[in-house]
């Protein structure tokens, strides 16, 4: 187990992620910004990953990434400005802070094309082995952009050079509301790795501990030039697809079981159980959290809002 500092650290972050996404959920509800995609539930999974990566480490998020932003160091003003698009969002309000990037923090931007990350991120990785800069990539993805030809095409190319990558599939279920037990032949993601020659590991993707114990031995892995890793990561997202998306009723069925999951309480009674935290200590950084999300609002609502002349910033023929 972490030293106390440490742990108290990820509950933190995990703690952060969840409570922008309440902020968030309750936002969009309100007619405040469009058709926010939740990753609430999936704290574990992006903090656990994320947290042992040294900085110039390399990370693609997916679109339910608020988490692995987080961690690598996002300010929660930034992102809740580019929620309500505003110009001095890092974006300036072109789009949402769902593909953000930060390259001072090591995190690209994913695409609109959910899926595709894969072959950039093993690009990410063949540069950085050309380049001999130890650097690891490490890219997110959900089930459905397992089925897509670029996943395959990434873990073949990553399995042939031995690039170092990490591939990590959050698998929540459902690909929108397609589940994943009618659009996955042979019943799991993970064991596809072996038809690359790469190691592959179904992981709790609720425990945060399990996730960090993962992509370490990933990166492990990586360092030492054995190449690539495929993780996939069971987990499930607490909102539907996205606040203006359909009613899931599939989803919607397995919600109580896997809310009884709730990542956050399980490191609770980790921390409490170590003694390495007390119940005091999770609310005095509940309510700096608060504090800083209530914060990062009143400086989106206080900025101006984007213009059109944004959207030719950075644009070349």
């Amino acid at each position: 187990m972490e030293a106390t500092s440490a742990g108290l650290e990820m509950y933190r972050l995990m703690l952060t992620a969840r409570r922008f996404e309440e902020k968030s959920l309750a936002l969009s509800h309100a007619g405040k910004f469009s058709n926010y995609h939740s990753c609430l539930g999936q704290e574990a999974l992006g903090v656990g990953a994320c947290y042992q990566l040294e900085r110039d480490d390399i990370v693609f998020p997916s679109y339910r990434g608020i988490a692995v932003r987080i961690t690598r160091g996002f300010k929660l003003k930034d992102l809740m400005a580019g929620l309500f698009h505003k110009s001095v969002a890092p974006t300036r309000g072109r789009i949402p802070m769902h593909h953000t990037p930060n390259i001072e923090l090591g995190v690209w931007g994913t695409t609109a094309m959910q899926g595709s990350i894969p072959p950039i991120a093993a690009g990410s990785a063949l540069a950085s082995k050309m380049l001999k800069t130890n650097q690891v990539s490490i890219c997110f993805f959900g089930d459905g952009g397992s089925n897509r030809g670029d996943f395959h095409e990434a873990l073949n190319l990553a399995g042939i050079w031995k690039l170092p990558v990490i591939f990590v599939c959050e698998n929540n279920f459902f690909a929108k509301s397609m589940p994943v037990s009618r659009s996955t032949a042979g019943g799991s993601i993970w064991q596809r790795a072996a038809s690359y020659g790469i190691p592959g590991e179904l992981v709790d993707g609720n425990s945060v501990l399990a996730m960090q114990a993962a992509v370490r031995r990933g990166v492990e892995r990586a360092r030492s030039g054995d190449g690539a890793t495929l993780l996939e990561c069971e987990t499930y997202r607490w909102e539907y697809h996205s606040t203006e998306g359909d009613r899931e009723k599939e989803w919607a069925a397995g919600l109580d079981e896997w809310k009884a999951k709730c990542p956050i309480e399980r490191f609770e009674k980790v921390l409490l159980e170590q003694k390495l935290a007390t119940r005091t200590d999770f609310g005095r950084i509940g309510s700096a959290i608060d504090a800083e999300i209530d914060e990062a609002v009143a400086y989106a609502q206080a900025a101006p809002d984007a213009v059109p002349e944004h959207a030719l910033e950075n644009v070349y023929r």
